[in-house]
């Protein structure tokens, strides 16, 4: 979460100046070659900005280069490397102006794109705003998230075309690879949760945001490129998985939780399945999932406790737009992501829970 009083100090002093009214947030591991892509289509914008690169591995080269190439950029260090999620509460921190964009290294702004933002940002100042990013060859990489009600999280209009999602339009969940919002909401929401340090961080802000009732819009007329390839190993699969129980321990009320056993259990065996077929390396990674949620249990109940209280719209909202059958479509297999979506899609619809407004759940 956002500290008050962050102990880093910039290595790079700001220029002297009037502040800017957006400050752009980086983090970066190892990340120079991104961010040699990245910031020239950034300082060509034409907008006056300020520029963070919170740098989760002093040592790499990173920082040298930048106090050459762009000396107005701040660069913090975070030795300690807290993970996207901590290294960008690091940044929103520092940063000194009314907006603040958080920004993957590993994108490329197209021209006009922090324009679009920043025009949605004042029309919205309550708003948490993202952009349309795409793949390098031109299509949808994300116009925001979507979630299947069990939790698991996928880009919305992946691999569509370019020109389906058009305007500034409400969205589920956004993704934290181009993210705006008013520093003062950045600060009353907490930041990201940095248990996450990384994956599902977004998705967990989100829901969190919206609970609050703050509106999610996608800027679909910003659009930024997203170098972004899909894949899957071990580790990714542990921060996924565990990520994703976190969230629903501290989003869903414990009514929803009680419909959503079957439907939950469902998914377990599905994952654990997943992790079958790759081997003992996805095994021990979904048990140390497990683990850690076990040992962390006591933290867990009291951010559930936080999150509950702040709460200002019941868990039908939030299921309204939850998707009730499992992205199987986004799989480079198509005869078996056709056979698994005729196999669970139906489950899912018969074990969806039905709730009413007030949050109170009803039969189905």
């Amino acid at each position: 979460m956002i500290e008050p009083n962050p102990q880093p100090e910039p290595i790079l002093a700001p220029q002297a100046g009037p502040v800017p009214e957006l400050s752009v947030v980086l983090v970066s591991y190892e990340s120079r070659t991104d961010l040699e892509r990245l910031l020239p289509t950034v300082f060509t914008q034409g907008l006056e900005l300020e520029v963070l690169v919170v740098d989760n591995h002093p040592g790499d080269g990173t920082a040298d280069w930048l106090r050459i190439a762009y000396p107005s950029v701040r660069v913090i260090p975070r030795p300690d490397n807290p993970g996207y999620a901590g290294g960008n509460n690091t940044g929103i921190t520092e940063a000194r102006s009314r907006y603040v964009l958080i920004l993957n290294p590993d994108t490329e702004l197209h021209p006009g794109a922090l324009g679009v933002l920043l025009e949605a940002i004042r029309a919205h100042p309550q708003a948490l705003i993202g952009a349309k990013l795409l793949n390098p060859d031109g299509t949808v990489n994300a116009a925001g998230n979507q979630m299947h009600y069990s939790g698991i999280t996928t880009c919305r209009g992946l691999l569509a075309p370019a020109e389906r999602h058009r305007g500034l339009e409400p969205v589920p969940l956004l993704s934290g690879a181009a993210l705006i919002a008013a520093k003062e909401t950045w600060v009353e929401l907490g930041g990201f949760d940095e248990d996450y340090w990384m994956y599902l961080e977004d998705t967990d802000l989100s829901l969190r945001a919206r609970l609050r009732g703050y509106p999610l819009l996608c800027a679909n007329d910003a659009l930024i490129t997203h170098h972004y390839r899909l894949g899957m190993n071990s580790r990714k699969f542990y921060y996924l998985e565990r990520n994703r129980l976190l969230t629903l321990c501290k989003v869903y009320q414990e009514r929803t939780l009680r419909q959503m056993a079957p439907a939950l259990l469902l998914t377990e065996f599905a994952t654990w399945g997943f992790a079958l077929l790759k081997g003992p390396a996805y095994l021990a990674a979904r048990w140390r999932g497990y683990t850690w949620l076990y040992r962390n249990r006591e933290r867990i109940r009291q951010k559930r406790a936080e999150v509950q209280k702040t709460r200002v719209i019941p868990d039908a909202t939030l299921l309204e737009d939850a998707l009730t059958h499992l992205p199987f479509e986004q799989l480079t297999n198509p005869p078996l992501a056709g056979l698994l979506d005729r196999l669970t899609r139906p489950l899912y619809a018969l074990l969806r829970p039905r709730m009413d407004k007030s949050g109170l759940g009803r039969a189905a």
